[in-house]
C-alpha cells in the first residue's frame, strides 16, 4: 500500500462522519483516488499535498473513462471531505460547473421502472428480506432505509417517518400512506419486526445488507432501484391524474399552463418523498 492510500485510509478511520455506508463508500473511493493519482505520476504524494492540479488530473480520467457525471459528484464529494479535513476546503470550488461538471442529471432515454407480482415477491425464500424489497415498491425507499425500517418508530398513521441515521445524507424525511398496500404491508412488518427493524436483533448491518445482496443475486435481480423508479411513476399519476413521460404521458413541453402547474407541484411532491428535494432529478424517474 502506498503512502498517500495508507493515510487516506487512517484518515476516513479517525473521521467516522456520516452512516457505515457512508463511511464505507468514502474509504473506497479515497483509496481507489490514491491509486489513479499513482498512475497520473503522482507517486511522492500525502494527505496534506493535495493541489488544484490533483483535481483537474483526477476530474480529466474520469471524463476520459467515461464515469458518469452523477458518480463524478459523488467522488467530488469525498474529495471536498479530504481537502476539509487537511485545512484546504476553499481549494476546491463549491459549484461543480467551475470543474466542467455538468449540474444537471443524465436522463435516461427509457424508463428504469420495475414491479415485482406477487408471484416474483413470493419467490424470495427469506421474509424478512422481502418484505422490505416489499418497502422499496410501496414506498420507493433505498436499499438502506428499507433494511435499518423500524415499523414501530415509522409507522405515524397516515404517513411514515424516517429517520435521518437511515437516509442518504442523514436527512429525515416523511411519506404519505395514500393505499391499502401501504398500509397492509406496514401491519405486516409490525409483526416481524416488533419493536426492532428488520435487521434481526444481533445481527450488524453490513451483514445484513451482505445477506440482502445474495438473496436478492440468487433470486435472479440484478438491481432493485428500479421500484424507486416504479414508486415515482404510479405517485406521479394519482398526483396529476395523466402518466408520466416515461410511462407513456405526454412531455412536459405539450403541457398547457395550468396542466404544468399541476406537473411541477407533483415533482417537487414526489422529490421530497424520495429524499431529493430538487425538481430536475425527477426527470431521471419521470422524464421530461
Amino acid at each position: 500500500m502506498k503512502r498517500l492510500e495508507y493515510e487516506l485510509k487512517q484518515m476516513t478511520f479517525h473521521n467516522r462522519d456520516g452512516s457505515y455506508v457512508t463511511q464505507k463508500n468514502r474509504r473506497n473511493s479515497l483509496s481507489l483516488m490514491a491509486k489513479e493519482l499513482h498512475q497520473l505520476g503522482f507517486n511522492q504524494m500525502n494527505v496534506h499535498s493535495l493541489r488544484r492540479k490533483h483535481i483537474d488530473a483526477l476530474i480529466k480520467l474520469w471524463f476520459e473513462r467515461g464515469i458518469s457525471a452523477a458518480t463524478i459528484k459523488n467522488k467530488m464529494s469525498h474529495l471536498r471531505w479530504w481537502a476539509r479535513k487537511v485545512g484546504k476546503e476553499n481549494m476546491i470550488p463549491s459549484d461543480n460547473q467551475e470543474l466542467t461538471i455538468p449540474r444537471r442529471a443524465l436522463i435516461p432515454e427509457k424508463t428504469k421502472a420495475q414491479y415485482l407480482g406477487r408471484a416474483e415477491l413470493d419467490s424470495i425464500p427469506d421474509a424478512r428480506i422481502r418484505l422490505s424489497i416489499e418497502l422499496q415498491q410501496e414506498f420507493g425507499l433505498r436499499k438502506e432505509e428499507c433494511l435499518k425500517f423500524s415499523p414501530f418508530y415509522a409507522d405515524q398513521g397516515s404517513v411514515i417517518r424516517l429517520k435521518g441515521s437511515w437516509t442518504k445524507g442523514g436527512r429525515a424525511r416523511v411519506i404519505p400512506i395514500v393505499a391499502e398496500t401501504q398500509r397492509e404491508l406496514l401491519d405486516r412488518l409490525s409483526e416481524v419486526a416488533q419493536t426492532g427493524s428488520m435487521i434481526p436483533v444481533g445481527t450488524s448491518f453490513a451483514s445484513w445488507r451482505n445477506h440482502y445482496d445474495r438473496v436478492v443475486q440468487k433470486c435472479g435481480f440484478a438491481n432493485l432501484h428500479g421500484l424507486r423508479h416504479g414508486y415515482a411513476q404510479r405517485r406521479y399519476q394519482a398526483l396529476t391524474g395523466w402518466a408520466s413521460p416515461f410511462a407513456g404521458g405526454p412531455p412536459q413541453q405539450n403541457l398547457q399552463k395550468d396542466l404544468k402547474t399541476r406537473d411541477v407541484c407533483a415533482r417537487l411532491q414526489i422529490s421530497q418523498e424520495l429524499g431529493h428535494n430538487r425538481l430536475e432529478i425527477t426527470s431521471v424517474y419521470l422524464g421530461r
